[in-house]
């Protein structure tokens, strides 16, 4: 069909359009199809045909004619070639309609109708709205959206996502890439379990990264040197605290930032972390179906789901001391009440110390008890870690204590056979 159908003087008849759709007045009391060669486009209505899913044995289903859009919203011709894509317009509106019927069970889709970026529409609204963290899956699902969303699913394999994969996630590190695999695996699995609408995760064929896990960024004795050289002369009101707060109790950053003084007993020397500020979080979808987030916003448990960890201040008089001082000066209810992102990245290069993060304290925490042979159940407990799995990783820095444990099971196993 090449005539533009703004143009509602020529409008040959809905006979003429296919079957696919339709036109209708928007005031269907006043008017009649046969008015519409009169009528202004944003008078008419594009309604789109779709057959009803529920069939009544014995008795004709009308099929549904759903408004898509005004035809004054259809795309104007392109001044110089005459053209507009109006038709693929009308098909992406009754695609998305057919879709949103069929959730209800008002409409038949097949499963090359379905495109990847219909699936991701529905998790986001469903599920990834609920995420504590949904920033960072947002943001992933968002860039393979970009490259895979216009295929169907039934037709989506692996061998297109490693290809996208190779395209979006080009030199990342090799735990970035698996991130972004996990986030669309667990996209699909949605689509499995909750929608029925694949049968197979094609993501589960991908091959994952190689991951070394236990390359673990610490401070050197060298390098902390010169970091708690560098605090000193930092112009940072609350930088020198947070940072001794981060090394000495190993938490995390929302943690501290979600800290208030009646969270800090100084007579029985305990620091209770009850809830974690987080940068963003989710408040809902908005009309375009973008997710919203909040800035800053306290939440009432730990990130790991905990409601409560307990930190010891009895052999930490240098913190304790840091913290009564800086109470004398506070003026906020919460202890640490400013972001000091960008005074540690000015503090990390005036010392020279390189691919170092604020989360990188929590890893020197960790990797100083292991090298003191404190058991890594204990170090797990210290770091408020509920997976004692996520302690393993600093495993290989207690290498000499395995001479003392097998000196004891040597001395056990052969006792009495020299």
């Amino acid at each position: 069909m090449s005539i533009n159908l703004k143009d509602l003087k020529k409008f040959p008849g809905n006979k003429a359009l296919g079957g696919e759709f339709m036109f209708l007045p928007v005031e269907a009391k006043k008017y009649k199809v046969s008015d519409i060669p009169k009528l202004q486009p944003n008078r008419v209505q594009v309604c789109a045909i779709i057959h009803q899913g529920k069939k009544v044995p014995g008795k004709r289903v009308r099929p549904l004619r759903p408004m898509l859009c005004l035809v004054s919203e259809l795309p104007d011709p392109d001044p110089k070639t005459g053209k507009a894509d109006q038709l693929g317009k009308i098909a992406i509106l009754k695609q998305e309609k057919k879709l949103e019927l069929a959730s209800d069970g008002a409409a038949t889709v097949t499963g090359g109708e379905r495109l990847v970026s219909h699936l991701i529409k529905v998790y986001k609204e469903k599920r990834l709205v609920n995420f504590k963290d949904a920033w960072t899956p947002n943001r992933q699902l968002k860039r393979w959206g970009s490259v895979l969303g216009d295929l169907p699913l039934d037709d989506l394999n692996a061998a297109q996502i490693t290809a996208a994969k190779n395209t979006i996630l080009e030199n990342r590190s090799p735990k970035t890439v698996n991130n972004y695999l996990s986030s669309l695996s667990a996209c699909f699995d949605y689509g499995i379990k909750h929608l029925h609408w694949l049968n197979v995760n094609p993501v589960k064929n991908v091959a994952k990264e190689v991951v070394n896990n236990e390359i673990v960024r610490y401070l050197s004795n060298e390098e902390r040197k010169r970091f708690f050289e560098g605090l000193e002369s930092s112009k940072s009101p609350t930088l020198k605290v947070i940072c001794h707060f981060g090394i000495n109790t190993g938490c995390r950053k929302g943690e501290a930032h979600g800290l208030t003084w009646d969270d800090i007993d100084f007579e029985k020397n305990i620091i209770s972390f009850t809830k974690a500020k987080r940068i963003r979080t989710c408040t809902g979808i908005d009309d375009n179906g973008e997710m919203t987030f909040d800035r800053n916003t306290v939440t009432p448990t730990l990130k790991n789901g905990s409601k409560l960890k307990v930190i010891s201040m009895k052999h930490m008089g240098s913190l304790r001391k840091l913290l009564l001082e800086h109470k004398l000066k506070s003026t906020s209810e919460y202890v640490f009440p400013h972001d000091t992102q960008r005074a540690f990245r000015t503090l990390i290069k005036q010392c020279k110390i390189d691919n170092f993060r604020f989360h990188d304290l929590r890893h020197s925490c960790a990797s100083y008890l292991v090298q003191a042979k404190v058991p890594l159940l204990n170090v797990a407990h210290h770091l408020g870690q509920k997976n004692y799995n996520s302690v393993l990783r600093y495993a290989h820095l207690a290498e000499d204590s395995t001479e003392e444990t097998g000196s004891i099971v040597a001395e056990r196993i052969y006792e009495g056979l020299a």
